[in-house]
């Protein structure tokens, strides 16, 4: 397997490892409603298979993620923009497994909350931020010359989405797990426009190197 297919397979694999765990662990869940309510539900405080949902599902979405930002980090060297919104997009994974470490209370609308719902809560809005500002600057990092405007204009639509996504999950109180499934299809679609940039960015590297170097010597 080459390198550059990595940026985009482990994005995927992320994704289909949390969508595949939240459909099982929901299945399992008794009136558990996709549209209504959080992921975090599934492993909050007092649930029964809530601490496999958060180390297996949650956590483990992340490590794929976490090895996406790796690889590209050796890939990029000498564009700092890029680098910086790769390093934003590993505060956002390392970010999601701190608030699976620290789960909601149960149900996750608590009237008091605990100091764990506290912090799973700050972690996960925070999370969201970094990963869209992340995502931003490594759009803005691989734009092309000679289409710049497209592709800004396109980061900066998807930024202003995510965004409003996010607010949506912190208003809503009956379509608050339709907006965060949303953020996270947008947030994966994302990554794999980026991966699909990265590889282009790697393959044009890599011939560069390939090219022979021509020397021009004088003739004694």
């Amino acid at each position: 397997m080459n390198r550059p297919n990595l940026f985009i397979l482990l994005p995927l694999l992320s994704f289909f490892w949390l969508v595949s765990g939240v459909f099982t662990a929901g299945f399992l869940y008794p009136g558990y409603s996709h549209l209504a309510q959080f992921m975090s539900v599934l492993g909050a405080t007092g649930t029964e298979h809530g601490a496999w949902v958060n180390l297996i599902v949650f956590a483990g979405a992340e490590i794929w993620v976490i090895l996406f930002v790796v690889f590209a980090l050796r890939a990029v060297s000498g564009r700092p923009l890029v680098m910086a919104g790769l390093i934003l997009l590993g505060l956002y994974a390392v970010l999601l497994m701190i608030a699976a470490l620290f789960p909601c209370d149960f149900e996750c609308r608590p009237e008091a909350p605990s100091l764990s719902h506290l912090v799973h809560a700050a972690a996960g809005f925070l999370a969201y931020l970094s990963g869209l500002c992340g995502l931003y600057l490594v759009s803005l990092g691989l734009r092309r010359a000679d289409s710049v405007k497209v592709q800004v204009r396109l980061a900066a639509a998807l930024f202003v989405a995510g965004a409003g996504l996010l607010s949506g999950i912190v208003l809503s109180q009956d379509f608050g797990g339709l907006f965060q499934r949303l953020l996270e299809i947008l947030l994966y679609v994302w990554m794999v426009l980026a991966g699909i940039a990265l590889s282009h960015v790697q393959a044009n590297d890599r011939l560069l190197m390939r090219q022979p170097q021509t020397w021009h010597g004088s003739k004694s």
